[in-house]
């Protein structure tokens, strides 16, 4: 048995788009539960995070749960609209799984994907381009339950199991421009600056990038064998012309 797992980039006019189109540099992590949707919202400054949170509270009636420098979690109850309909909606009708958290940025939303074929696949896509443009990430042909198995993985949060001085080593290293080519600093400086050693810092910093890529290896993995370069598909002549007011208690299914 084979299943196709992609990725899929949309560019159409929609409540949460038009939020990210407004704030593009603060990324929008999505999950729903068909009743409630709930956002982690993660800006690049404090006073950015007051103006989305307060453009979420505005239109959608929004709950602040948290809220912590840059970052907060956010729930929008019962939050629904007439048009146009949701990607998820037309996935569901092509028999295509969409796999949480969808992701809003730059007024973009990713999407991972499985579908039985490409033949459903193509189907979803063909609908979602009468909504608006579609950018294939990629597409990879899995065969038997490997991309159900490494669902587990990829569902752990990123900084699992991931410790304040291994994080606190992370960030140093990326401002020290330690992964720059060629690097703007050395490891001696940049363990100095933490009040390390160099084989200290090292170490930390080294289990801090297993841990990142052991939480991400389920992605990674899927990610192998796709395609090489992202497919821009524009959208279908009308696209996006139809728009309404957004309504409460009629979600698109």
């Amino acid at each position: 048995m084979t299943v196709v797992d992609a990725r899929v980039r949309v560019h159409h006019p929609c409540p949460y788009c038009d939020i990210s189109t407004e704030f593009p540099r603060t990324l929008l992590l999505l999950w729903c539960d068909n009743r409630r949707d709930v956002f982690f919202v993660s800006a690049p400054d404090p006073g950015e995070l007051r103006r989305v949170l307060s453009a979420l509270r505005d239109s959608f009636h929004a709950r602040i749960l948290m809220a912590e420098g840059r970052d907060a979690l956010v729930i929008v109850p019962d939050f629904e609209w007439v048009d146009p309909p949701s990607v998820t909606g037309l996935a569901r009708r092509s028999g295509v799984w969409v796999l949480h958290p969808v992701v809003y940025f730059d007024g973009k939303e990713t999407y991972r994907m499985l579908a039985p074929s490409k033949t459903e696949l193509h189907r979803l896509i063909a609908r979602v381009r009468r909504l608006g443009d579609v950018e294939i990430l990629s597409v990879t042909g899995r065969t038997g339950l490997d991309a159900v198995r490494d669902l587990p993985n990829a569902s752990v949060h990123f900084f699992e199991g991931l410790t304040g001085r291994q994080a606190r080593s992370l960030v140093a290293a990326y401002e020290g421009g330690l992964f720059e080519v060629p690097a703007r600093s050395t490891w001696n400086e940049v363990a100095r600056r933490e009040g390390l050693s160099r084989s200290t810092f090292g170490e930390h910093l080294r289990k801090a990038q297993l841990r990142l890529l052991a939480n991400s290896h389920g992605s990674l993995k899927a990610r192998i064998g796709g395609t090489d370069a992202p497919q821009v598909l524009p959208a279908t002549p009308n696209a996006g012309r139809v728009r309404r007011t957004p309504l409460r208690g009629t979600r698109p299914t």
